[in-house]
């Protein structure tokens, strides 16, 4: 393992695999631990955390420095929960990143937050919005930016998102990119939460289907994905690795 977390302050609550944190809260834990932190003047970040993104983190300070230093860290994929259960015996349920953005919006539409929606494709963000909206049509969405916009225009899009009032950011760049732009500039930013988001707006506006809810149920939602997109085999090849790691993380 190349990094080693520094200084945690660690809540009963927070772990590590591999030295990368995770929040084991339960689901609606989440949701209410985030809604107690919009009292709070700082940004809190949050980021949903698979296998695939802790072994990135071995190699990549900058992304392991972003998910250190986040408020929430979503155990987002059964081999993380499967590596919380075998390491501390914590059994907990998993809390997909979509998951949690929809109980987000949810929260919003009834509170009346202000939500601003950064990422994808500009045709993809564009229908995600418009389904967006057909759930929430109450939904107070004061902005969207598709996500192939130049870095010169980062401080543009950062005055717009806080001239605009934003209260719940969410940034859909893939990984690690989006933890590293969210990292970089949430001291810039005047918004009470800002999540990574990955590819939920494509599943959004539906251009990559879910799985099933009965895979989703028993953890094997990535082999959905992969019999669908057989691109994403090479991202997995990191699976039985991670395993191997864990494994000698519990033994050693």
């Amino acid at each position: 393992m190349l990094f080693q977390p520094i200084s945690l302050s660690m809540s009963n609550n927070r772990k590590t695999i591999l030295g990368v944190p995770l929040d084991t809260y339960q689901q609606e834990e989440f949701l209410l631990k985030i809604e107690k932190d919009f009292r709070s003047a700082n940004v809190k970040t949050i980021f949903a955390v698979n296998p695939e993104k802790i072994m990135r983190a071995q190699r990549d300070p900058e992304l392991f420095s972003a998910l250190e230093k986040a408020d929430f860290l979503v155990p987002d994929g059964i081999g993380t929960v499967i590596g919380l259960r075998l390491i501390y015996g914590e059994i907990i349920a998993r809390s997909t990143g979509i998951g949690l953005m929809r109980r987000l919006l949810d929260l919003a539409d009834k509170k009346k937050y202000k939500v601003f929606i950064f990422g994808s494709k500009p045709w993809t963000n564009t229908i995600a919005k418009g389904n967006i909206l057909k759930r929430f049509p109450s939904l107070n969405l004061v902005g969207t930016q598709h996500g192939y916009l130049p870095k010169e225009e980062d401080e543009v899009l950062i005055e717009k998102i806080n001239s605009l009032g934003t209260d719940i950011l969410f940034v859909g760049l893939g990984s690690p990119k989006q933890e590293k732009w969210i990292h970089r500039y949430k001291k810039f930013l005047r918004v009470k939460i800002c999540m990574g988001i990955g590819g939920s707006l494509d599943v959004i506006a539906k251009i990559i289907p879910r799985a099933p809810i009965w895979l989703q149920n028993i953890g094997l939602e990535w082999l959905y994905r992969l019999m669908r997109e057989p691109s994403r085999f090479k991202r997995q090849k990191v699976l039985p690795r991670f395993a191997f790691e864990v494994l000698k993380e519990k033994i050693f």
